[in-house]
């Protein structure tokens, strides 16, 4: 708790210091976001563009950690990570790429840590429903990794490499080549690290921790005149990585993950119609050795979707109508899974209304057919007032949803065929303030969930999924932003705070890893070629068991990260920076029994072509 008070008097200090300067438009982070916000009326958006990514770690999930009100458990650094929105568990957050869910056919759910950024152009993030947009698993909120592709631009190159604490190298280039009509975008990262740090306070290191990955990405666009757009996605990564154990005498074990998606998209528009075609391959796969050097017991799967989809949008005066379906076949075989299949389909209608000239709203409505199970009429109603222009009054209310996993359903001795859909019915409203380009953005929230899937033990040592209970999670959520600038001295400053009360209705007990309180605090400072960042999250206690035994909750904890860089070269194409993490060597985990590391620190070279 003495973290918390710590935190939130530097914050109001730092509020009040900023009422002394000119404010400008805080350009890394806002609650803005193009495309997405077309259809997200009425809730708050979070944008992390491309600088804010560059200065964290390449795993997708140290920069939603520092910017997002999401909380993250780990088992270890770089190991198996899950995260909570809201108060949600892990299959109650879509991961959505470039417009198609990503969500693992397996288990429901993103592994953050294998989600790498230098490949993406920014990430959004929407908190709360979105399953009327993007489908199962959009209850707690939307992660939504967007690469923007736009022709006749200057071509750039760009290699850059980094080297850390626990032998940690991570190596990409990215190359964007573009013609008037045309642009190829091309990545390619690699990242490893023996990942053996040692614990705090501990004679014990972090043992059989060792990871590595590869992530490689071509992305393009044509686009032969006003009318007509071609665009083709593509990301494979692969990943390699022994399990850390906790005692010496543990067997050491090791998981390789191995994904491809393929996107492709063609857009037809003229006047005010457009439609939209998009035609995506999903495969994931993954092999568990339980002994290393041995592939004796271990288990494999091997999971493919297909996915088509629609949409035909027509815009009036004041109004935009549209229309569209989806398709999608999901098949996976492997150790554990007889050639399973899902056929799913399903309609949408959305309405964007500008009423008056300070009054937007917007409906949407989602039908879906699925052989398996059935799926409630899903809809979102959004509303936008701007009552003064320093003030708008935001509301949402939406109807979600989330169907069984294949681990769910046909985990031998474990499965459950007559599993429901989880439900949930979501409200919330938000206060905008805008002074002088300062932003302070107020959220509060209540979801209601039915028919929580959970895995509980029902025989000796045997664990099943079933139904049980129902979920009452409500909160608020404040974002603040603005910037100072005096002569070539330039601060911006970034904040949020997360309040989340996450309760199961039948016992009154807050969920295990969902901390009552989340605060993030990011400060930026730039002169000429040099500049620092500053960035502290503040994560409050949480229970590891359901009944909220307070001898087993992990501790709060205060985490700090310090990064500088310069640039040389008179093209400015050479950056030079260093970072320490953990800077006061905050003793802390994310998962029982799971120690982060202490102190550790990197360098970084950036060639820009």
């Amino acid at each position: 708790m003495r973290y918390f008070i710590t935190f939130f008097l530097l914050l109001s200090g730092f509020y009040s210091y900023s009422q002394l300067g000119q404010v400008n438009v805080l350009d890394t982070i806002f609650l803005i976001a193009e495309k997405l916000e077309d259809k997200s009326v009425g809730q708050p958006i979070l944008k992390i563009n491309k600088a804010v990514l560059n200065n964290y770690r390449p795993q997708l999930i140290e920069v939603l950690q520092f910017e997002t009100p999401i909380y993250f458990k780990e088992n270890g650094l770089g190991m198996v990570s899950s995260a909570s929105f809201r108060g949600t568990t892990a299959q109650q957050t879509a991961v959505v790429w470039n417009g198609i869910n990503i969500n693992s056919t397996f288990l429901g759910q993103t592994d953050f840590n294998l989600i790498n950024t230098q490949n993406v152009s920014e990430v959004l993030v929407r908190p709360g429903g979105g399953s009327s947009q993007f489908g199962t698993g959009a209850i707690g909120g939307v992660v939504y990794l967007n690469n923007t592709l736009e022709v006749d631009q200057e071509n750039s190159h760009k290699l850059y490499t980094s080297f850390g604490s626990f032998n940690t190298r991570n190596i990409s280039t990215n190359h964007n080549i573009s013609g008037k009509k045309t642009n190829l975008e091309i990545g390619l990262s690699y990242l490893d690290s023996d990942n053996d740090y040692k614990y705090l306070n501990s004679e014990n290191h972090n043992e059989n921790g060792q990871f590595y990955n590869i992530n490689a990405s071509l992305n393009g666009v044509y686009k032969p005149n006003a009318k007509n757009t071609f665009k083709l996605y593509s990301s494979w990564f692969s990943s390699k990585r022994h399990l850390s154990i906790v005692e010496t005498t543990q067997t050491r074990n090791k998981f390789d993950d191995e994904y491809l998606r393929l996107l492709a998209e063609y857009d037809y528009s003229s006047g005010n119609t457009k439609s939209v075609i998009k035609l995506a391959l999903l495969n994931e796969k993954y092999r568990f050795y339980p002994q290393l050097g041995t592939k004796e017991g271990s288990n494999n799967g091997n999971g493919f979707t297909y996915i088509a989809n629609y949409n035909y949008q027509k815009q009036f005066k004041k109004v935009i109508l549209n229309i569209g379906g989806e398709y999608s076949f999901a098949t996976a075989t492997g150790t554990n899974y007889d050639n399973v299949k899902r056929n799913t389909g399903s309609a949408n209608v959305y309405l964007k209304h500008k009423l008056a000239r300070n009054f937007t709203y917007q409906a949407t409505l989602r039908a879906e057919l699925n052989e398996n199970f059935k799926s409630p009429i899903l809809f979102s109603i959004g509303t936008s007032w701007q009552a003064f222009p320093e003030y708008a009054l935001k509301t949402s209310i939406s109807r979600n949803y989330r169907i069984p996993t294949f681990n769910d359903l046909y985990w031998p001795g474990a499965e459950n065929p007559d599993l429901k859909a989880e439900s949930s019915l979501q409200y919330e409203l938000s206060n905008e303030f805008v002074f002088d380009k300062f932003k302070f953005n107020l959220t509060a929230f209540y979801n209601n969930i039915d028919d929580l899937i959970r895995w509980l033990p029902y025989s000796g040592d045997l664990w099943q999924p079933i139904n049980t209970n129902s979920v009452a999670s409500y909160g608020i959520e404040t974002y603040m932003q603005f910037a100072v600038k005096l002569n070539n001295h330039n601060l911006k400053i970034n904040g949020l705070y997360s309040y989340t009360v996450s309760k199961n209705k039948e016992t009154d007990y807050q969920l295990i890893y969902v901390p009552y309180h989340k605060a993030t605090l990011g400060l930026n400072y730039k002169i000429k070629r040099f500049s620092t960042s500053l960035n502290t999250i503040y994560t409050g206690e949480v229970f590891t068991h359901t009944d909220n035994n307070p001898n087993t909750v992990l501790d709060d904890f205060l985490l700090t990260n310090l990064s500088a860089s310069y640039i040389f070269g008179k093209k400015y194409n050479w950056i030079v920076g260093s970072g320490i993490n953990n800077l006061f060597n905050s003793n802390y985990k994310t998962m029982a029994y799971r120690p982060m590391p202490g102190i550790n620190y990197h360098i970084n070279l950036t060639l820009k072509l």
